[in-house]
């Protein structure tokens, strides 16, 4: 929790509070939140007015769900008269210093920072996993990993925490400095991959990785750069830190090692772990090959950490998949489902259809991909949606593309020789819910009446497709 007067003392002479009743400073916050739908019984709510949406409008409706206060640019008319207001000239900076202010009273919290293309949210979670073997470790919350989220998560920082494992995310080159710089840097940086994600903001993968190489530039002497030995971009990024380096993957350059590849590739692989003179087997419960990297990342922060190996590999064999990311369900007409709804691109889309065509479990059944659009590729959309396609040609049996873009899914999948009667494309604007919400319920409707008991369905898509919504449906 944090306090009201957390709050004022970090802001000076910036806030002005509207309650008609005087503000308690010790007034004490369970959470903040700048999504009102989230806001529970003594919250803080973040209204800060975005791209999209400007949360001064919803001010109310938090007050109504419990929220205790709303740190606004302008206050509402329409709340409890003893609803506390606190006005700010400018939200995310006021945010910024309550969070610096709160992470200065946390000095034996050791800070991780995660970033990469793919696989942060679950590689996050993962190393929560096997810091909490050891200790109380706080996490962030969800896929709160930009400049929102970063500093509410940090909020949430209590005496307890030994550790905090921190999503960051960016959408362009010098934006995980500036949250360094604003807030607090990580003492450890974990680096996933660099791949095509966000390209319409980035430009190309090389300005990804000088993005997500700002990571490790801001890590102290003493600190971690734990990096995936198997992508040579990443790998580079040694070169531009002065904190110590920790190598993981399956590389022989790699510190922290597996070998040994075996078991199912969607229900979960088995490895020999090493680090060092030490090995021992894992079985994951993790899918595919990418589930091997998530854990060997995970291993190597415990490494970093100095837990015992025996109780990181006890905490990898007890990893399940993040909700949304490749979850495995009960499909329709006894199928399989792979729920990996929460968020697309290129690299994870082959790597998750790569699964359903290597595993062992469905010997009779048919694979199919259910694709929304891939988002913010800007130029490079058709290249990426049909790249994809085009290897999907040789993992998958049929393919269901939904949305807009998706129509080059399609296109990739044909010219690279899956039988046209196997490719159904439903047309959407993106940007009609309505429109969006219809093309999911015919493809649903396709999907219920085609899919056979054993078959494989894998269900994916760009965060702002909401593939999720078709969970229902089938």
């Amino acid at each position: 929790m944090f306090t009201l007067n957390d709050i004022l003392q970090s802001n000076a002479d910036q806030i002005h509070i509207q309650s008609n009743t005087a503000p308690d400073p010790a007034l004490a916050f369970r959470s903040a939140n700048h999504d009102s739908r989230l806001i529970k019984l003594g919250d803080l709510f973040i209204a800060r007015k975005g791209a999209n949406s400007d949360g001064h409008n919803f001010i109310s409706a938090a007050a109504r769900a419990g929220a205790l206060a709303a740190l606004c640019n302008i206050p509402a008319n329409d709340v409890p008269p003893d609803f506390l207001q606190i006005i700010v000239p400018d939200v995310l900076t006021a945010l910024h210093a309550t969070a610096r202010a709160r992470i200065q009273r946390q000095k034996d919290t050791v800070r991780i920072g995660i970033t990469g293309s793919n696989g942060k949210t679950s590689t996050k979670d993962a190393v929560a996993a096997v810091l909490s073997r050891r200790a109380p470790t706080l996490k962030t919350y969800a896929s709160y990993n930009h400049e929102l989220g970063y500093p509410i998560t940090l909020l949430g920082l209590e005496p307890q925490h030994r550790y905090a494992v921190l999503e960051m995310g960016a959408q362009s080159v010098g934006e995980l400095t500036s949250l360094c710089n604003s807030i607090v840097s990580p003492h450890w940086s974990l680096i996933t991959t660099v791949g095509a994600a966000h390209l319409a903001y980035f430009g190309s993968q090389e300005r990804v990785a000088i993005a997500k190489s700002e990571l490790v530039q801001v890590l102290a002497p003493d600190g971690f750069a734990i990096l995936n030995y198997d992508d040579e971009r990443v790998r580079a990024m040694a070169a531009k830190t002065q904190a110590r380096i920790l190598y993981y993957g399956m590389g022989e350059g790699a510190t922290v090692r597996g070998s040994n590849i075996g078991g199912d590739t969607l229900f979960g692989h088995s490895f020999t772990l090493h680090y060092h003179d030490q090995q021992r087997p894992v079985q994951l419960r993790l899918p595919g090959e990418h589930g091997v990297t998530i854990a060997l990342a995970a291993a190597a922060v415990g490494c970093a950490a100095e837990i015992a190996l025996d109780d990181i590999v006890a905490a990898l064999e007890d990893l399940t998949p993040t909700p949304g990311r490749c979850e495995i369900k009960p499909g329709p007409n006894d199928s399989i489902l792979i729920d990996d709804s929460f968020n697309a691109n290129r690299q994870s889309i082959i790597a998750n259809a790569s699964a359903m065509h290597n595993t062992s479990q469905a010997p009779n059944g048919k694979r199919w991909a259910i694709l929304g659009d891939i988002f913010q590729l800007g130029i490079y959309a058709r290249a990426e949606h049909t790249t994809s396609g085009t290897a999907l040609a040789g993992l998958v049996d049929y393919l269901i593309a939904i949305g807009d873009q998706a129509r080059f899914y399609a296109e990739g999948a044909i010219a690279a020789g899956m039988p046209e009667k196997n490719v159904y494309y439903f047309s959407a604007d993106v940007n009609n819910s309505a429109e969006l919400e219809a093309a999911k319920r015919a493809a649903a409707d396709l999907v219920m009446h085609e899919v056979r008991p054993g078959d494989l369905v894998l269900l994916k898509g760009s965060r702002g497709m909401r593939m999720e919504t078709m969970l229902a449906m089938l």
